[in-house]
């Protein structure tokens, strides 16, 4: 996991307590599948924090902290894009505006954006030999 209970409350200024082993745990691989492919550690996660600059880890323990605010502050369930379209009239699931990154992330999730994490090459894979589409 990217961040502990007691990392939470100091980036957050919650409650440690909201921040279960679980919720945490899941915040962590929401962060994996939203910054793309890497090969996973052997600790299951795809990012190792002792390898990143002091600026992208701080910016990893922040995106999964508020994710877990997220989660806590809608009963554990996943950020949704779900929406209703009718003619010209749309809603979107708690207004969203058809983003899956909860709103009171945005900023959290641009900084993600510039700390050069994201991973937005795509890699095929031939007869088991992978190629990474941008470099080979």
């Amino acid at each position: 996991m990217y961040i502990t209970a007691a990392q939470y409350a100091t980036i957050t200024g919650r409650n440690a307590s909201e921040a279960t082993e679980v919720r945490r745990k899941r915040a962590s691989l929401f962060l994996d599948a939203r910054i793309g492919y890497y090969e996973r550690n052997d600790d299951g996660y795809k990012l190792d924090l002792d390898g990143l600059t002091n600026y992208q880890k701080e910016i990893v323990q922040e995106w999964t902290a508020w994710m877990v605010v997220f989660l806590y502050d809608n009963n554990d369930l996943s950020p949704s894009a779900a929406s209703v379209s009718l003619g010209r009239f749309s809603v979107t699931e708690h207004g969203q505006q058809g983003q899956v990154i909860p709103e009171q992330m945005s900023l959290t999730d641009h900084l993600l954006e510039t700390s050069e994490l994201i991973n937005r090459s795509a890699v095929l894979k031939h007869r088991g030999v992978e190629y990474d589409e941008l470099n080979d």
